[in-house]
């Protein structure tokens, strides 16, 4: 048994179709917006935008442009001589951290920046070489 052929005017009905403006959807991405905003920005619902598969490879694509585009800005700060930059990629990149010791009475030395290792269980106060410190 097969099915009636509906009418046109029919088969019209029903809400149209939302299209996603993927030019601006790249734009906003390549900003750093979340799908969030851009959701809100280009009037869309959220769950459409997770559901869009060409959307998703967009965002991708501009959050990874966008990243660069920063990367570049702060090496030319960097390159520049802006201090406050070479210390933040240094820490980023080169392992580097700020190191802080303040010597007490009596010669002992205080330490900011504790290792790792030292929250486990098994290390304690009494592991410590108190012959070190002198």
């Amino acid at each position: 048994m097969t099915k009636p052929k509906l009418p046109e005017d029919l088969l019209k009905r029903g809400r149209k179709p939302i299209e996603i403006d993927y030019d601006m959807a790249e734009k906003y991405s390549s900003i750093m917006c979340t799908q969030s905003e851009i959701a809100s920005l280009l009037g869309v619902s959220l769950s459409k935008l997770e559901h869009d598969p060409e959307f998703l490879r967009i965002h991708k694509k501009g959050m990874e442009q966008g990243k660069a585009s920063l990367r570049r800005m702060q090496y030319g700060a960097a390159k520049k001589g802006n201090a406050t930059m070479l210390i933040w990629l240094g820490k980023q990149y080169l392992g580097q951290n700020d190191k802080q010791e303040i010597t007490g009475l009596m010669g002992i030395m205080f330490v900011d920046n504790v290792p790792k290792d030292a929250t486990k269980p098994n290390s304690t106060a009494d592991n410590l070489d108190v012959e070190e410190i002198y």
